[in-house]
């Protein structure tokens, strides 16, 4: 007969996981989605470690990866050995058993797998690290017709000393609940992201220089600049982690106005001349236009985002303090002959002062048809020459505080990337996010 006291811990655990599986409905961006999920599926059954596989084609690609141990042990997360593992899809691992059976399955103890068993534990990870998955529990992620998206592993739960136990039926029973909320909430997330990577394609078939593999990386690095920026400004931990879920979708649409801008001068070599040039800035308010009446969050940070981001530090950029619809100065915004303000400094909204630092930064590191890549160290000296100028300061140190990773990403999502390699992307793989406990 249960204890009574285990009874009401077991209630209080099945609460907690109903109302972790509803938050994850909230969430609009599959990396955040992801940390999120894991984050959560360890904390319900006290697993040490932790990893998502998404399927690729016959591969699965480690999408993100935790492990509480490891992380004590090692400077950054890039030096963890196996970031970006790719495992081939067949029966003969745990996880590719059950990607293909579509069955949790739990193994308390990997050293002793029966050899006549169709799979067997993968060792590759273990021996690069030194650290042992004794007890793993697997779990397929599965959409409503039955596809497979791909894999979530929960290793080694530990007690409060920190010992290692096994996985119990209670747990699987948990686990098994939690994945199938997972599965739908990364199906709404992935075929989100599927949209917004088409729309990108209509738009570089327009315009050849927005291509979505540049949307990607202007995307990635200002997400990665606003992470820092509010980290840095004591942002609360909730607004930040709400804006990081959507900010990647919204930065990615921050040129839709484009489309309305003749061919002609979209692929103009060489200066445009007043006229052409007007009918190039026109996009802003065009691409404003199509969020004006914004109602969801996501949307009202893509208009942000769309209408600020060719604003500069000092005043001198565009649309400025415009009506969107007329594109007048607004009442007492009329500068000298009648032409419109610019906004300056903190009237700009943060989000376009970090697209205006990522957008060009990814301009000047990147081959254009009117110019050759710059090298990092000449292109990061143009930003800090515009710092102050073009640029907010404290945008600009976080550039160059996250100088590592914005090469990475640049490597990442080189332009000969198909969108439909973007759609399906694995994130990086990386260490948790600290998230806020929702209950």
């Amino acid at each position: 007969m249960p204890d009574s006291c285990d009874l009401v811990k077991d209630i209080a655990r099945d609460r907690r996981a109903g109302r972790l599986a509803a938050a994850l409905n909230e969430l609009t961006n599959v990396d955040m989605l992801l940390e999120r999920v894991l984050t959560d599926a360890r904390a319900l059954v006290s697993a040490e470690a932790g990893s998502i596989y998404l399927r690729r084609g016959d591969a699965l690609v480690l999408a993100i990866t935790q492990n509480a141990y490891l992380e004590r042990i090692v400077n950054e997360p890039s030096d963890l050995p196996f970031l970006n593992y790719v495992l081939k899809l067949d029966r003969s691992s745990l996880a590719g058993y059950v990607a293909l059976e579509r069955k949790a399955l739990v193994v308390n103890n990997t050293l002793d797998i029966d050899l006549d068993a169709p799979f067997q534990h993968n060792t590759a990870i273990d021996n690069s690290t030194n650290y042992v998955c004794q007890s793993v529990m697997t779990l397929p992620l599965v959409c409503a017709p039955g596809e497979t998206l791909g894999v979530l592993q929960l290793i080694n739960p530990v007690n409060d000393d920190g010992h290692i136990q096994e996985f119990g039926e209670d747990d699987l029973a948990l686990g098994k609940f939690y994945v199938q909320c997972a599965s739908m909430a990364l199906e709404k997330t992935m075929m989100l992201r599927s949209m917004t990577i088409r729309s990108v394609e209509v738009i570089s078939s327009h315009d050849p220089q927005e291509t979505p593999s540049h949307a990607q990386r202007v995307a990635s690095v200002a997400t990665e600049l606003y992470e820092h920026w509010s980290r840095r400004r004591g942002v609360p931990s909730s607004e930040r982690f709400r804006i990081l879920d959507m900010l990647p979708l919204a930065a990615m649409l921050h040129d839709v106005g484009k489309m309305s801008i003749p061919g002609s001068v979209l692929t103009k070599p060489g200066r445009l001349d007043h006229k052409e040039r007007a009918l190039m800035e026109g996009h802003v308010l065009i691409g404003a236009r199509l969020f004006r009446k914004a109602r969801t969050p996501l949307d009202r940070l893509t208009f942000q985002i769309i209408l600020d981001h060719h604003e500069r530090w000092d005043g001198q950029g565009y649309p400025g303090w415009v009506d969107i619809d007329t594109g007048l100065p607004m009442p007492g915004r009329a500068g000298p002959g009648g032409r419109v303000q610019g906004k300056r400094g903190e009237d700009i909204s943060i989000y376009g002062r970090i697209l205006a630092v990522a957008d060009v930064y990814d301009a000047l590191v990147s081959r254009k048809t009117y110019k050759d890549s710059f090298d990092e160290s000449l292109s990061i000296q143009i930003m800090e020459q515009e710092s102050g100028h073009h640029f907010d300061p404290d945008v600009v140190e976080s550039l160059l505080a996250r100088r590592k990773v914005l090469k990475k990403i640049q490597e990442r999502f080189p332009d000969n990337l198909e969108p439909s390699e973007l759609a399906g992307e694995a994130p990086l793989a990386k260490a948790p996010v600290a998230y806020p406990v929702f209950y």
